[in-house]
């Protein structure tokens, strides 16, 4: 039986928050930018897509207006579900929902019922899942993020050394990512080689992408 269509309410504008509001567009669901969180009364979904720095003071924003029943998802993959008790204590139910690859999805949830509103949602996707608990997640979202970085600048450079024939189409990267989110993912890798090889690559794909910011971070890192 088809859950029912919802009205899904989209706060922030990150990369992640924007895919779970694609995927669930396309499974039917109607979702609108929200600029006004008073207006939470008439939705029934609320995706928080916002980075790791913004998301405490995002869910202090949003927690008066949010209501009794309210399913709300934030899309960062270095955050478990604990940040969003504020809004469980008003009766929301809460989950961290975060893209990392193609069609899979860091699942962290409080309770059954977050789990099966979430497993609902994602088999409409016809996605797969990884649970994560709290703790798992900001060492998860280091490698994640770190393996999507060695795989872009692996396609660049085999795109670079012709590796690939003028008619063969290069590879599909995984899910586009926030340069504020490479970032604070960092703080999840803990060990030394990981640490100076994160620091390494992410200064290469700042060069190779053209994000400065996360060029000069890296710099920074590497001075330190």
């Amino acid at each position: 039986m088809r859950p029912p269509r919802m009205r899904v309410a989209l706060f922030g504008r990150s990369l992640a928050g924007f895919t779970l509001a694609n995927a669930m567009e396309r499974a039917g669901h109607e979702v609108q930018m929200l600029s006004d969180p008073a207006e939470l009364s008439s939705f029934e979904t609320l995706i928080i897509a916002v980075g790791d720095s913004r998301l405490e003071a995002t869910v202090e924003l949003l927690e008066p207006h949010v209501h009794r029943g309210l399913i709300v998802f934030h899309t960062c993959l270095s955050r478990g579900v604990q940040v969003l008790d504020p809004l469980e204590t008003r009766g929301c139910v809460v989950a961290a929902l975060a893209p990392f690859a193609h069609m899979r999805w860091a699942v962290t949830t409080l309770d059954e019922l977050g789990e099966t509103v979430v497993e609902l949602n994602i088999t409409e996707f016809r996605g797969e899942t990884v649970a994560l608990s709290d703790a798992e997640r900001a060492p998860f979202a280091a490698r994640a993020y770190y393996a999507e970085m060695l795989r872009r600048l692996h396609i660049s450079a085999a795109v670079d050394a012709h590796f690939l024939s003028p008619s063969e189409e290069p590879p599909l990267v995984g899910e586009d990512m926030d340069t504020e989110e490479i970032i604070a993912a960092y703080r999840g890798a803990t060990d030394p080689g990981l640490r100076r090889s994160y620091v390494e690559v992410a200064r290469r794909l700042g060069e190779v992408d053209g994000r400065e910011e996360l060029e000069m971070w890296a710099l920074q890192e590497e001075s330190r």
